[in-house]
């Protein structure tokens, strides 16, 4: 999932390792479905679930601190200042993401596909209020966040024409979010089966929009409020502790959640919410020294992380087949998932560099072809290979 920091800022180091657990749960999540393992470690594959959840408070509480700035600047109150947030969002999600949605095409794990065998990718409404296909499932949390992206300036825009001051028009855009998720959640029966309720209604747009309100809210409760804000963060102790328990929740195949309606109506809800109070002991978090580790490397690296991990797997799996050593490498874990993670890292890297570092150097600077062309050249060329050669 992607980081939303403007490039050029200060990191905060506690954010980095809050973003650094968020992906690493969803590797170990999506790993865990491989290999051969003891039942004790498979229940951790069920980190993969929270991961998501700290992602999304993570990307509203980061992208809420620049829309703060932004509105102290007398930047966000116009279609025109909106419309430089999104190419600003877009130079930092699509080509990536776009990339990554060929490469699946051509690569899925149920063979190649034509270009245009799933359209609704392409504008991210794989999963706006329906099922998702059984076809680049990862991208779900995408759709939701560049929903978010597009629908909350709109919202707070209109909030704030009605009442004309700040604070009462986040909030109002909050709870426009949050009744809507409520809203497509209440208009569904009771699930008796995970695997549809976790199609439908945890990763359909409609459901979730409110999961990236709460870090939105934590934001503006840093910037409005900091008193509040300070008091949540003396409180984390309480917060994390019942993070801990809905980790052994989660951990125990989450008892009551197939047999309650009122479990699956507010489950995620309270879920971000949890995970977005445990935001203000992160933020807080400084290093004394300037040099990258595990966790500055890991943070930075998370959107390709995010994007790349199933396509490493596939690659390495098919690989195994292709030189015979499948069974013995494949059921081996101490084989299979080193290798797994530094395919990951390498690929990451890779990407990172030679595809979202150069579209964020766009952003701020002056628009020229020359510009575009230094920045596009790779990410152009490896779409033009997916589409007209593999």
């Amino acid at each position: 999932m992607n980081p939303p920091s403007e490039a050029g800022t200060n990191r905060v180091y506690g954010l980095d390792v809050f973003r650094s657990f968020a992906i690493l749960f969803v590797l170990v999540g999506h790993s865990l479905e491989h290999s051969k393992v003891a039942a004790q470690l498979q229940i951790f594959g069920k980190l993969g679930i929270l991961g998501v959840e700290l992602f999304f408070v993570l990307s509203g509480f980061l992208i809420g601190g620049i829309i703060m700035r932004l509105i102290d600047q007398g930047k966000f109150h116009t279609l025109s200042h909106v419309a430089d947030f999104w190419k600003r969002r877009w130079l930092r999600t699509l080509p990536l993401y776009f990339l990554a949605l060929l490469a699946f095409l051509r690569f899925d794990y149920h063979g190649r596909h034509a270009l245009l065998d799933y359209p609704a990718y392409f504008v991210f409404m794989q999963s706006f209020a329906y099922k998702i296909p059984e076809f680049f499932e990862l991208s779900w949390s995408l759709a939701i966040e560049e929903h978010f992206y597009l629908w909350f300036p709109l919202v707070f825009l209109v909030w704030h024409r009605l009442v004309k001051r700040v604070g009462r028009s986040i909030f109002l855009t909050a709870v426009t979010f949050i009744v809507v998720a409520y809203s497509f959640r209440l208009s569904h029966p009771l699930f008796t089966d995970w695997n549809e309720y976790n199609r439908i209604v945890r990763v359909a747009v409609l459901s979730r929009l409110d999961a990236i309100m709460f870090g939105v809210l934590m934001a503006a409760t840093k910037h409005y409020w900091s008193s509040v804000f300070q008091l949540i963060k003396a409180l984390t102790p309480i917060s994390a502790s019942a993070f801990v328990v809905l980790c052994v929740w989660w951990f125990v195949d989450s008892p009551g959640l197939m047999t309650s309606g009122a479990v699956q109506v507010n489950l995620f809800t309270l879920q971000a919410l949890l995970c977005a109070l445990l935001l203000p002991w992160f933020d807080s978090w400084t290093k004394s020294n300037g040099r990258e580790d595990f966790f500055t490397v890991t943070s930075r690296l998370s959107y390709s992380l995010y994007l790349v991990h199933i396509l490493v797997i596939i690659f390495v799996n098919k690989a195994l087949w292709h030189f015979r050593v499948f069974d013995q490498a494949y059921n081996n874990p101490f084989i299979l998932y080193p290798l797994y993670v530094t395919l990951f890292y390498a690929t990451s890297w890779a990407t990172y560099h030679q595809v979202e570092k150069p579209f964020l150097s766009l952003r701020d600077a002056t628009f020229s072809w020359p510009n575009v062309i230094k920045a596009s050249w790779v990410t152009a060329a490896l779409a033009l290979a997916l589409i007209f050669i593999f």
